[in-house]
This record gives structure tokens, sequence and C-alpha cells, in this order.
């Protein structure tokens, strides 16, 4: 009888322990920031059918286009590399949707998109929102660089659809994110005595904002590939130092 007081009371301890904790994390002690729209890209060309993702398809002028990884490299025409594609959008008929495509991508590879003038601090009330498709075994997954040049991939990926969809996210309830080798577009080596998974990322100071499967394409149709429509990032703008032969 005593033992199962026991075993009852050190359960009631370690529920009020785990209420309390995460109570302290939903309310740490401050009011959330107010968040602003930092960024939307559309990804739009005036060239009918499928063309090479370049800079030319970046519509907002304070965006750059970053790509990273041996699948970013153009081949042969139009059938290698990230594509944006011009096709007819069975979501809303009569329309015509310009999205990023990646089935015929040869390997791995990074879509980044870079605010010219400012980093992103993407805390508090900080979300993405986009329209995305992703099919077969190919799975949608957000990306960060930090301003001190590392990349991470988040432990979030958008579900599996036949068609596009808009979706979003909020940077808090993302809690873990493992680190990516820009140029492999591949989990980096953990070091020793790290662990692969990263708690607790200082989203404080964004560089780039991006995305991958980190795969090859498979195909067309529903072969293997993901899709992006347009992109929207919410946070509170940092503005980046001014370089001297800027200033001058």
């Amino acid at each position: 009888m005593r033992k199962q007081i026991w075993i009852l009371s050190l359960l009631l301890v370690l529920g009020l322990s785990l209420s309390a904790s995460a109570q302290e994390n939903a309310a740490p002690g401050k009011t959330p920031k107010s968040t602003v729209l930092i960024f939307r890209e559309d990804f739009k060309t005036d060239k009918v059918g499928e063309v090479q993702l370049t800079q030319a398809a970046i519509t907002n002028p304070n965006v750059e286009l970053k790509l990273y990884g041996p699948g970013s490299k153009p081949g042969n025409a139009d059938q290698s590399g990230l594509l944006l594609s011009n096709e007819a959008d069975p979501v809303n008929p009569g329309k015509t949707e310009s999205i990023v495509w990646t089935g015929v991508a040869e390997a791995t590879w990074g879509v980044f998109l870079k605010d010219k003038n400012n980093y992103m601090d993407l805390r508090d009330t900080a979300r993405l929102k986009w329209r995305t498709r992703s099919r077969s075994l190919h799975e949608l997954r957000l990306l960060v660089k930090l301003a001190d040049g590392t990349m991470w991939a988040a432990d979030y990926t958008e579900p599996l659809s036949t068609y596009m969809h808009e979706s979003e996210v909020f940077f808090v309830d993302i809690v873990r994110w493992r680190q990516v080798n820009p140029e492999a577009m591949a989990e980096a080596r953990a070091k020793a005595g790290e662990p692969l998974w990263k708690t607790g990322l200082d989203l404080s100071k964004v560089d780039e904002i991006g995305f991958s499967d980190l795969m090859a394409g498979a195909g067309h149709g529903t072969q293997g590939n993901v899709a992006v429509d347009w992109i929207e990032v919410y946070g509170n703008p940092v503005k980046r130092a001014v370089a001297t032969s800027e200033a001058r």
C-alpha cells in the first residue's frame, strides 16, 4: 500500500513539474513581438513552358535568388536542373500557375531567398506561408541559412499532395533542426560529442530562407518532385550592415 502511495505521489510531482515547464515555455514572461511581412515572392516568367530557374524569375526587387547543391546546376535545355514551369492550374480552372519545379533535377538541390537589405528575425510570431505540392516520396522541407553561414533543415515537412495547397507554419513550433552541408545539400556530419539534431536554434538573425526535399528529381507527374508557387515570410527585419565601399 505504501509503495502504491509513493508511486502516486511521484507521478503527481512529475505531472506538476511538466505542467509548470510547459507553461514556462508557452509564456516566457514577455509579450511576443508582432511581426510584419518581410517579403513575398511569386516566381514569374513571360516565357511559355519550362525554363531554367534564375534571378530573372524573381519578382521582388529586394530579393536575391541563391541556389545550392549539384542538382541546381542547369543541364541540357529544359530537361535538367531547377525549372520554372508555366502550366494550367487544376485547382483554379482557367488560370495559369508559375511554379518552381524539381522533377528533372539530377541531384540534390536547395532554393534560397535573401532579402538584400535585411536579415530576418524569425522568433516570436514569425511564420511562413506558401503554396506547395509534394509528390511520391519527396517531402518539401523548410531550411534556413544563419548569419554565421551555417545551414539548417527543419524537422518539418509539407504533406504529400496531388494538387497545390496553401499552408502556414510558425517557426516557434519547429522544435528540431539538422545541419546541412550547403555544397552537397545533404545532412552534415555531426561533430564529436554533438547530437545530430539541434533544439533551440537561434533564429534572431537569419540570412536566407529556403526549401528542398534533399533529393534528386524522379520525373514528371507523380513520379517524384516538389513544386512551390509562392512564398511569404513574416518576421522582423534586422538591417544589414552597409559595406564601407557602399557607404562612400
